[in-house]
């Protein structure tokens, strides 16, 4: 009953738009999960002793100091993004911004950069900007977390609409 309600709204193209932007806000839910339980289990269990200490020496090497423990941050937070970024893409493209034809490997390769690209955009890059820039203000940080995300969410909705997975032109092959 509430898949045929679904599938008669989504004949409109404004209502279809908005019941896609449901879907990704379900699939970042997930991601924020994901991301969360990865950093956990790496760090409390997969990671816990490690101190990596050959990529210590090799940033020493290149003359950039950091403590052992901010490195495992460093590796375990890069770890989790990747982790929860291949899995936007996955139900992104499965029930989001699903294509009608079969993609080939590259074609699924070049979507899901194009996905890497727009998450490390907002991700690693607006999102610890404009943070800092709030907190300097005065905002407290656990408030600056969830005002920028009113700013990167549909920003990504719309990068990952329009660029990351809109439908390649036909040209034979690539389908």
């Amino acid at each position: 009953m509430i898949g045929q309600f679904i599938k008669k709204l989504e004949k409109n193209p404004k209502a279809a738009t908005f019941i896609q932007f449901i879907r990704f806000g379900i699939v970042g839910v997930s991601n924020t999960a994901i991301s969360y339980g990865t950093e956990m289990l790496c760090y409390y269990v997969l990671f816990r002793q490690s101190r990596f200490d050959g990529l210590c020496a090799l940033l020493r090497a290149l003359h950039i100091t950091l403590s052992p423990e901010t490195v495992k941050i460093i590796v375990i937070s890069a770890l989790a993004f990747f982790v929860s970024v291949t899995n936007s893409y996955y139900w992104n493209s499965k029930h989001v911004f699903a294509s009608d034809g079969r993609k080939t490997l590259s074609a699924h390769l070049k979507t899901y950069f194009k996905t890497v690209a727009c998450y490390a955009l907002t991700g690693l890059l607006l999102a610890p900007w404009a943070k800092t820039f709030l907190v300097n203000l005065g905002v407290p940080f656990w408030m600056s977390t969830l005002l920028v995300l009113v700013f990167t969410i549909p920003l990504n909705f719309i990068m990952n609409k329009l660029w990351a997975f809109r439908p390649m032109k036909r040209t034979g092959s690539n389908y």
